[in-house]
């Protein structure tokens, strides 16, 4: 089955892969409205949050977003969903960045990140 819709469509390689290099992504206005909110939240050194639906593109507009950032002037971390614990956000963080747990202290963590 594979092989009949690639050679129907004359796709050279599978479609919708999560690791679409950030140069093949099409820039839907979707997608462009999100980078023009993703850069404003940056300049703020704010916190922004992308929703909606499975499958609307979230994460494809998050990498394109992120696919223009500067390596040496950005540090990106995925973190994922988890019980909604902030401790455990914390945790998520410290442990991406290579920091040992210094504990269960919101402070302590909050210093550390």
């Amino acid at each position: 089955m594979e092989k009949s819709y690639r050679h129907y469509f004359a796709l050279q390689k599978e479609p919708f892969v999560s690791d679409i290099s950030h140069q093949e992504i099409l820039v839907t206005p979707v997608i462009a409205g999100v980078q023009d909110r993703f850069h404003y939240a940056l300049r703020l050194g704010a916190i922004a949050l992308v929703t909606g639906e499975i499958g609307s593109g979230k994460s494809t507009a998050l990498r394109y977003c992120i696919g223009g950032l500067h390596p040496s002037e950005y540090r990106v971390l995925f973190v994922t969903a988890s019980s909604g614990s902030i401790l455990e956000l914390y945790r998520q963080i410290l442990g991406t960045l290579g920091v040992d747990n210094v504990g269960s202290s919101r402070a302590k963590m909050t210093r550390r990140i």
